[in-house]
């Protein structure tokens, strides 16, 4: 089963930071929520974003945390980014299930193409972002190499919020 788009740099095989993005959930904060999970299908996405779209956060760039003020700051750059290229967003949040990590505030953006995606998430110093498209399958997409050198090949597969 491909969990990567194509096209996207390949992220880390298995790295702990991959293994983290990997078994993290992606909450689209509709009524019920709808918990993204790498790798598997959401027919109910169809509703939300028949043609796909990208679940993306500004907050904790390069896995690095900042005080929740910074991270406030860069979800409202995010917004009018998402805003200025013509897309509406919901709410969301990426969740480690674990509680290791904090939960970050998150936008489920419609109709984004991956290639949009991954321009925001680099310019927002993200190192993956969690794209669906028509298929629903949520997949991640690592904005360039990172963790250590070996990679699985396959064009990009982890964590997608940070």
């Amino acid at each position: 089963m491909l969990t990567e788009p194509r096209g996207a740099p390949p992220g880390p095989a298995a790295s702990p930071l991959a293994q983290a993005y990997r078994a993290a959930h992606y909450r689209i904060d509709t009524d019920p929520p709808l918990v993204l999970r790498i790798g598997q299908a959401h027919p109910a996405l169809r509703a939300l974003a028949p043609h796909g779209g990208v679940f993306l956060t500004a907050c904790n760039p390069r896995s690095r945390r900042l005080r929740p003020a910074a991270n406030a700051r860069r979800l409202r750059a995010l917004r009018r980014a998402v805003a200025g290229l013509g897309h509406a967003w919901l709410p969301g949040r990426g969740l480690d299930p674990r509680g290791l990590w904090p939960d970050e505030p998150s936008l489920w953006i419609p109709g984004l193409s991956l290639d949009a995606g991954l321009r925001l998430a680099r310019r927002f110093g993200q190192n993956a972002l969690v794209w669906c498209g028509p298929d629903t399958v949520a997949r991640l997409a690592w904005t360039a190499r990172c963790g250590p050198a070996g990679t699985d090949g396959h064009g990009a597969d982890g964590h997608g919020a940070d």
